[in-house]
Order: C-alpha cells, then sequence, then structure tokens
C-alpha cells in the first residue's frame, strides 16, 4: 500500500500512466469535500470533440448539472465512486466538470 495515494486510492504510477495515454500529456484532478472537510478525489481525461460537443449543446440549453455529468462519466479515469453516485457530491462533482472545457479567445468581426 505504500504507492496508494489519499488520492482516490490511485498511484502516482496509475497517475503517470493516464498522462502517458493523454493526448495533451494531462489529466484533471477533480475534488468535492464532503460535509466533513473530508476531500473526495476522482480524475478525468481531457474531453474529445465529441464529448466537447455534446456537453456544449446540453450547456446551450442551460442544462448545466447535465453538462456536468456528461463529462464526468465519459472522461472519467478512476478514483472514488462517490464523486458519481452520491447526492450532493456527485452534484457537486458534476458542476465542477463542467469547467473542464476551455476556450480560447476568439474574435468574429465583419471586414
Amino acid at each position: 500500500m505504500k504507492n496508494e495515494t489519499k488520492e482516490g486510492n490511485i498511484t502516482a504510477e496509475q497517475i503517470a500512466e493516464w498522462k502517458k495515454k493523454s493526448p495533451t500529456g494531462k489529466i484533471h484532478r477533480l475534488a468535492v469535500k464532503d460535509k466533513d472537510g473530508n476531500s473526495i478525489v476522482g480524475y478525468l481525461k481531457p474531453p474529445g470533440r465529441e464529448i466537447k460537443a455534446t456537453a456544449l449543446s446540453m450547456f446551450s440549453q442551460h442544462k448545466l448539472l447535465e453538462c456536468g455529468e456528461f463529462i464526468r462519466d465519459n472522461c472519467w479515469l478512476g478514483g472514488d465512486e462517490r464523486l458519481k453516485i452520491k447526492g450532493d457530491i456527485a452534484d457537486s462533482a458534476a458542476i465542477k466538470a463542467s469547467g473542464i472545457v476551455e476556450f480560447l479567445e476568439a474574435e468574429l468581426g465583419e471586414v
């Protein structure tokens, strides 16, 4: 158990393996504090284009919770399953997961 972390029972070796497989070389750590202040941790891979497209469609319909649930569930690598199934913990994780989609600053105008 010396390789086990407190981070959702995921080892540093597993995190390194996920990073190797990620097209960006990155993964995301998702953490929610429970009512006792304990951190509940899971890991997400970066979303691909199809996941982003579906999530943004939900977001544009003001379905923020569903958008986050979709991202969390489809990008899930591992960690504490309570982030996916336990009431307020799962809802908080979903809302936070919706922030995984990043946009660069862009401009659009007539010429």
